[in-house]
C-alpha cells in the first residue's frame, strides 16, 4: 500500500515539477498551464517552507502573456537555467533566472528520416514531460500515439541513447544553445508489453535519486519506475518492463507533474483550478 499526504502547491493548473538540490536543501519548482510564474519552495522531509515566485513575464524576451502560459513541463540544471516546455507549439523556452533573460527558444521537430516523423503533428499528443541530458540534449515524454520517450538533439547530431550517466549531476550546468534553434527527434523508445499495459499514457517523467526514471500516467492513475539497469540504445526502440508500480488514490484529480523528493518520496502535481490540495506526496511502501 502506498501512503500519501495531500499538500498545497501555490500554482493554479499545476502541470510541471522540478527540483534543484544545493547544500542539502531540496527546492521544488512548480509551473502551470495558466500563469507565467514559477513557484519555488524548500522541502524539509514532510512539508514545504514559504514559497517564492519567479515571474517569467518579467524575463527579457519572454514571448507569452502572463495569463496563458500553457506550460506542460519544467526542468532545471545545477545553475540558474530553467527550461519549460509547451505542447502547442512544441517549443522549449530556456531562461536564465538570475540574469532574467531568455537564453533560447528550442523548436522540437520530427522531419522525414526522424523516428518520430508523422507522429508529431497532433497538437494534443506531443510533449508532456521534460528532462535535461548531458551533451545539450533533451528527453521528452510523448503522451500517446505512441506512448514513448524521445531523445531530441541539435540538428545534425547523432542519437546517443539513454543511461543513468546521461542525467545531470546536482551541481552540473546544461549545455544550452543560444537564440532560436531547432532540435530534432533522434531516437524514440515506445512502451510495449507489460509497460504499455501498466501505463495508459505518459503524463510526466522525473529522474529518481538512484538515477532511474519515474513515469506518471494520468489515464491509469499510477506511477512506475524504469530502472535503466540496461541503457536504452538508439536501436532498441522500446521499453517493455517497468518496476515499482504505485497506484494513486482513486480521487486523484488530473495528475500532470512528478518529481522525486528523496529516495522514498515522490511529489505529484494536479492540474486543478485550486491551490488547495493540488499536490500529493507518495511514500515508497515499506518505509
Amino acid at each position: 500500500m502506498v501512503r500519501s499526504a495531500v499538500v498545497d502547491l501555490p500554482v493554479v493548473e499545476a502541470s510541471g515539477l522540478a527540483t534543484r538540490r544545493s547544500g542539502g536543501v531540496v527546492r521544488v519548482l512548480v509551473v502551470g498551464d495558466r500563469t507565467a510564474q514559477i513557484a519555488v519552495g524548500a522541502y524539509s522531509g514532510s512539508a514545504f517552507s514559504a514559497w517564492d515566485t519567479i515571474d517569467l513575464a518579467s524575463v527579457d524576451g519572454w514571448p507569452m502573456p502572463d495569463g496563458d502560459s500553457q506550460l506542460e513541463a519544467i526542468a532545471v540544471d545545477g545553475g540558474s537555467l530553467v527550461a519549460m516546455m509547451r505542447e502547442d507549439p512544441p517549443v522549449v523556452l530556456v531562461a536564465e533566472t538570475e540574469a532574467r533573460t531568455l537564453r533560447a527558444t528550442i523548436t522540437l521537430t520530427a522531419p522525414p528520416g526522424s523516428p518520430l516523423h508523422g507522429r508529431w503533428d497532433d497538437p494534443s499528443s506531443r510533449g508532456e514531460g521534460l528532462v535535461l541530458l548531458r551533451g545539450g540534449r533533451l528527453l521528452v515524454a510523448k503522451e500517446k500515439r505512441p506512448r514513448a520517450l524521445v531523445e531530441f538533439g541539435p540538428v545534425g547530431s547523432s542519437p546517443r541513447g539513454l543511461s543513468r550517466d546521461d542525467f545531470l549531476a546536482p551541481d552540473e550546468s546544461w549545455d544550452a544553445p543560444d537564440g532560436a534553434v531547432d532540435y530534432v527527434a533522434t531516437a524514440m523508445w515506445r512502451l510495449r508489453g507489460d509497460a504499455k499495459g501498466v501505463l495508459g499514457d505518459i503524463s510526466a517523467l522525473a529522474v529518481g535519486r538512484d538515477r532511474s526514471l519515474w513515469l506518471l500516467s494520468d489515464k491509469s492513475r499510477c506511477v512506475a519506475r524504469v530502472p535503466l539497469d540496461e541503457p536504452l540504445t538508439p536501436s532498441g526502440r522500446e521499453i517493455r518492463q517497468v518496476e515499482e508500480v504505485w497506484c494513486l488514490p482513486k480521487k486523484t484529480e488530473k495528475p500532470e507533474g512528478i518529481v522525486a523528493l528523496d529516495d522514498d518520496r515522490l511529489l505529484v502535481a494536479m492540474d486543478t483550478s485550486s491551490t488547495t490540495g493540488n499536490g500529493l506526496i507518495l511514500e515508497r511502501p515499506g518505509t
